[in-house]
Order: C-alpha cells, then structure tokens, then sequence
C-alpha cells in the first residue's frame, strides 16, 4: 500500500487540470474550466472543473470527484493504480508501506479463494485429458461439438468425474482448506460435515475475469437422461470473486478484439461463444444463459459502445433479444439486432458457416430495434390490437434512450414507418419518461424513509437516557445530519465566533472551533446519527489527527483533502458534492449580499443544531402520542398521566428551541 506521506506528496503535485485535460478539451470560463462531459452522451459542455478547488462536476449527469476519482471512472482504474497513473505523471517515486494486519487478512482471503479456483480449473482440465480420470467422454463430447484440441485449450474446457466427491478429496489432500472450497461454490458441506463436490460427471466452462483468473465455472450434463431429472447446466454460486450480473462469459478471450473492431456480439451460451471464435469471429461474449444485466453491459461498455445482439430465431431469442435493446439502448450504447434462422443459434450457425459468410450474413440481416421490431409488426397486419401493443412496445423502447437527438430520429422513423403522428409519439415518450422519473423518485423517497419505531419506557436498556424514547429511524433527521456534516467539512476548524465573543473581543483561541461546538452539543443531549454515511463520516472526522496550526484555512484544506482523497468512494463524492453545491441554509439575503459563509458561522452552526434537536424532539413526541393512544386501550390511567406530563414537558422544551432558533 502507498505510505500517507508519498500520497501527500503525489496529492500536492497533482493538478486536476492537467489530468482532466490529458482526456477531454477543456476552455477556461472564469475562473474554472468547462469541456464536455466524457461519463455520457454530452452535446454541449457540462463538465465544469474548479483549479483553486480541485475537484469536477458535470451539471447534466451528475458525476463529481477529484483527479483520483475522476481516472477512476474514466480509465477503470483502482484507487492504488490512479494514485500510481499520478506519481508516473508528475515523477514521484512511489513508497509503498506495510499492510495491516487487516489489509493483509482480506487481500489473502481473495487470494486463496482465486487459488482455489484455478486450481479446480487445472484440476478438471487435466481430467478432461486424462484416459484413467474420465475414459476421454469429456473430450469426446467437445469433439462431437465440432471443437479443436486449440479450442478446447484456448477456453480452459475441463470435465467432472464422477463419484461426488473426487474433487474434494484431491483438493484437501493438496491442502486447500475446506472453508474456501465451500465458499467458491466447488464443494457443498454435507450435514455429517464431510465434502461432496458440486460438480461431477459434466463437462466443464471455466468463467475467466478481465484479466484471465478463472472465477467460476458452468457445467453442463453430457447426456440427457429423462429418468434422472438432473438439471442440464449447473453454475458457481455469487462469491466473494464472482457475481454473475457483473461477469460475461469470454470477455477475457475478446477484449482484445471487442476493442480493436469497436463493436462486440452478444449471445447466449458458452458453446456459441466458443463455435464463433472457433469459426475466427472472435469479439464475442455471452451472458452465460442469463437475463442480460445492466452490470454486463457496463462491463462491455469497457471496450466499445456498440453491440450486435444475435440470438436464435425461435420466439424465446426474439423475445430475450427485445429485453436486451431496452437494456443497452438505457445506457447510452448503440445497438444492432441479427435474429438467425429458426433452425440455428450462434453454435451451429457458426459451426456450419465460414468466417466470410458469417459475417455476411450479420452484414445482411442486422437491423436498427425499430426495423427488428417493424417485421414483427408486419406479421400482425390484421391484428389491431397486437399492432398497436408492437408501436407502443416500441415507443417505450425509444423513451429509453438518454440522447434526445437520437431518440428525436427514432420518433421520425416510427411516424413515417407506421403513419402515427408525430406529436402523439412525442407525447407518449414524455409520458413514459415522466413516469418512470415520478416512479424512480418515489422508489428513492421509500428507500431513504425508514419506518419509525416505537419502545416504552419501562423497556429501555438500564443504560440508555430516560429522555429517549426511541431509536431515531426516521428519514427526516437526515436532512439535518447532512447540514451538520456539511459544516463540519467544510468549516470544522475555523473559529466559532457568536454575537456575544464579537461583542466582548474575544481571539481565536478563546472561542470554541465549529467542529468543538458540533460535537459538544451532540454530546450534550447523547445525539448520534442515524444515516449510516454521515455517521461514518462523523467518527472519522474526530478519529484522524489533525494538524496544529494558527491558519484555520489551512488545517481545513488539509481536512478537505483527506476526505476527498479517502479510499472510502462515499466520502470522497460527499466532500465534492458539499463543495461544489450551494449548501441551503445560506438564504437569500446572504446570497444576495455575497456575505462569506465563513462570517456567518456564528449564527448558521448554532442554528442547525437547534434544529436537529429540534426535529428529534419533534420525533420523540409523535412518538409518546402514539403510546398515549395505545394506553388509552389499556385504561391504564396513571400511565397515561406520566406520558401526557412527559408530553407537556417535551413541548415546553420545543417552545424554548423555537424561541431560540428565532432569536438567531
């Protein structure tokens, strides 16, 4: 890992100008620089970066972040590996420090989960190979399959033997611990303790991540045997080194060429994958029989941002073709759709073609979605109904698509293809997208609300204040934690000076710091965060030492800088999206009077804690209201006395911050 003082010093150095430039065009506009966004589809300039901040925002996606972050995204590099892109840039030589115990646990547990893995790999290929392990039916498959010896050893393909638990007895005898092999999914741990392998008797696909480390595996059955009922592909579980949204298989085989042709082919299956690349089309990959995820595409978007889907031509592949337009088309990428004939999928169409004549035929047959769709349209020419279900199926695939110029084309092609009138098809569009906007904010709104919780007081913990009555849960105070958290960032060390500390002259070192006064208040009523990002945020302020120095701005930028350089991706988006954005509270008149926020923390930082406490009060007495109505029930009549004095005590108490929150 790379020591604190050579990432300061590679911090230091770095200018987020210069990095962002090496990448997109930027123009000077005031005081910051403005160019187009590269995180997507950007007509005009959005991307705003700030030199004397050093952070970027665009104004259209909402990206943010700081150089590191920034090379992160654009380059998909790991943290290390960015702050390595900016030593080399800048000519810092990199120290690297001694792992934690910790850090050493967790690299080490990934490690022997991929060793493990690989190890299988190695294992049942040399069974596939091997006449005494598995009387070569495994190979004899692949070779009815139409695969060469090049193939077979290009992919990895392995084979299974039979017995149940062959593998997990030469895996522990090789000294692989059990715990890993079960949390790889390679072996199942029976009720007696012992190992049964997962896979036996099938032929074998390794899953390979982008840098070819095998992570998973697929096996399929050799033979169909009706009686035995055995599922015909069985699949590594989600782990910690492989999860099937995110992973596709042969995108480690075709990278290389998805990059250099930019443009990939999609299919289904590891048998279409490997007849393809046998047949020499080789930037292919499948998503290994599985509903095509966002992640996978995310994945191809690595490398190019145009894909060909190919499916088979029966109504399952139309069908699982139709999903994945709507998919890529949602991220932004362009897509192209081949439907094979009925009697094909991609193996056997590839297996029977040669490489000239697939891809003629790709040339031949791949279609726009509106044309793919439009055949299907002409097919229900008398249908009325099943007619008007196919245009709307594909309008909402058009309402998909980010890019307003290009969903404007389609509008066109579907107005004249299918004499609808334009203005109905725009209005149907702005339909679907407000309501999938209304729909995504109301799924936000129910994520953030966190459904209030109610404990008595005579089942509190010995240790817990008698004045609460209740865990906070409710979404409400978040709002309130992220003002404090805002203050905290971005003034945490500048002197609290109030009304009064002007009035009496006092100096620096006599009033208390913003952060000083935050936590003290905090402590004072035993508050703590719910929101479990501003909470970590908060620990972490006051848990990393801060530097001793009479400059105020100083010490703060330094504290700015360790959470937007934090390895913790949240906190460096919280510390960007705190600097670049207006926070709310500085009101009109402050705004109109261009009074700095750090003037003015005398009265906004009291001010928001009053608040907060405010709202927990607030909480707190809804909360003895609906015990006060469940003890009517009871006719408990001296509980309720208790709650209704609690209750008048709790309101005296809100009238008081009231008062004082307008006195600020």
């Amino acid at each position: 890992m790379i020591d604190y003082a050579t990432k300061e010093r590679i911090l230091d150095a770095t200018r987020i100008e210069d990095v962002i430039g090496d990448f997109v065009s930027l123009k000077r506009r005031g005081a910051n620089y403005l160019g187009l966004c590269p995180f997507h589809q950007d007509r005009n300039p959005s991307l705003s970066v700030s030199s004397t901040k050093q952070i970027f925002k665009c104004f259209a996606c909402g990206k943010s972040g700081n150089a590191v972050t920034f090379l992160m995204e654009h380059e998909h590099l790991s943290y290390p590996e960015a702050l390595k892109y900016l030593a080399k840039k800048y000519g810092i030589e990199v120290i690297e420090k001694e792992e934690t115990p910790e850090d050493i646990a967790k690299r080490q547990k990934h490690e022997s989960l991929m060793i493990v893995t690989e190890f299988a790999g190695k294992y049942y290929q040399d069974a596939l190979w091997n006449p005494d392990k598995s009387k070569m039916v495994g190979l004899s498959y692949f070779k009815e399959r139409g695969f060469s010896d090049a193939t077979i050893k290009k992919f990895g393909l392995g084979y299974a033997p039979k017995g149940g638990k062959t593998f997990a007895q030469t895996a522990i005898e090789n000294g692989y611990k059990k715990e890993f092999l079960v949390e790889t999914g390679l072996c199942i741990e029976r009720e007696d303790g012992t190992l049964g392998d997962r896979f036996f008797d099938r032929v074998m696909f390794p899953i390979h991540s982008l840098s070819g480390r095998v992570i998973a595996f697929g096996g399929r059955i050799l033979f169909n045997d009706p009686e035995k009922k055995l599922a015909k592909y069985v699949n590594s579980p989600t782990s910690e080194i492989y999860s099937k949204e995110d992973s596709l298989y042969g995108i480690y085989q075709a990278k290389g060429e998805i990059g250099k042709q930019d443009r990939c082919f999609l299919v289904e299956g590891y048998a279409d994958v490997i007849s393809m690349h046998q047949a020499g089309i080789e930037n292919v990959v499948a998503s290994s029989g599985t509903s095509l995820t966002t992640g996978q595409i995310k994945l191809i978007k690595r490398f190019t941002e145009n894909i060909t889907i190919i499916y088979d031509g029966d109504a399952a592949g139309i069908h699982a073709a139709v999903r994945g337009v709507n998919l890529v088309l949602a991220e932004g990428m362009k897509v192209k759709v081949v439907v094979l004939p009925p009697e094909d999928d991609p193996d056997s169409f590839a297996r029977s073609h040669s490489k000239a004549e697939i891809e003629e035929f790709i040339a031949e047959n791949e279609q726009d979605f509106v044309s793919f769709r439009a055949k299907l349209i002409s097919e229900s020419e008398n249908d009325v109904y099943k007619r008007t279900q196919l245009i709307n199926e594909i309008i909402e695939t058009i309402s998909v698509i980010p890019d307003q110029i290009e969903r404007n084309v389609y509008v066109d092609m579907v107005s004249s293809g299918f004499n609808v009138k334009p203005d109905a098809v725009y209005q149907k569009i702005k339909d679907l997208r407000d309501k999938r906007r209304s729909q995504e904010e109301a799924r936000r709104r129910v994520e953030n609300r966190r459904e209030e919780t109610f404990t008595p007081a005579e089942d509190l913990p010995e240790n817990q204040p008698q004045h609460s009555l209740m865990p906070i849960t409710n979404s409400v105070l978040a709002s309130g934690e992220r003002d404090i958290v805002y203050y905290l960032l971005k003034f945490g060390e500048y002197p609290l000076f109030r009304e009064e500390d002007l009035r009496q002259g006092r100096k620096k070192d006599e009033v208390p710091k913003v952060s000083e006064f935050i936590y003290s208040s905090m402590q004072q009523d035993d508050l703590s965060f719910e929101n479990p990002l501003y909470k970590a945020v908060y620990e972490e302020y006051f848990s990393f030492p801060k530097e001793q120095n009479d400059n105020c701005e100083i010490v703060q930028g330094k504290v700015i800088r360790h959470f937007m350089s934090h390895d913790n991706q949240e906190f460096s988006k919280l510390m960007c999206d705190m600097l670049s954005d207006s926070h709310p509270l500085t009101i009109q008149s402050y705004v109109d009077s261009l009074t700095p926020e750090e003037h003015l923390l005398g009265k906004n930082v009291p001010r928001i804690i009053l608040f907060y406490k405010l709202k927990v009060i607030d909480l707190e007495c809804k909360a003895i209201t609906r015990i006060i109505t469940e003890e009517e029930k009871t006719g408990n009549k001296e509980k309720q006395k208790e709650l209704i004095n609690r209750l008048m005590m709790m309101n005296k108490v809100k009238n008081a911050l009231n008062n004082e929150i307008n006195r600020l």
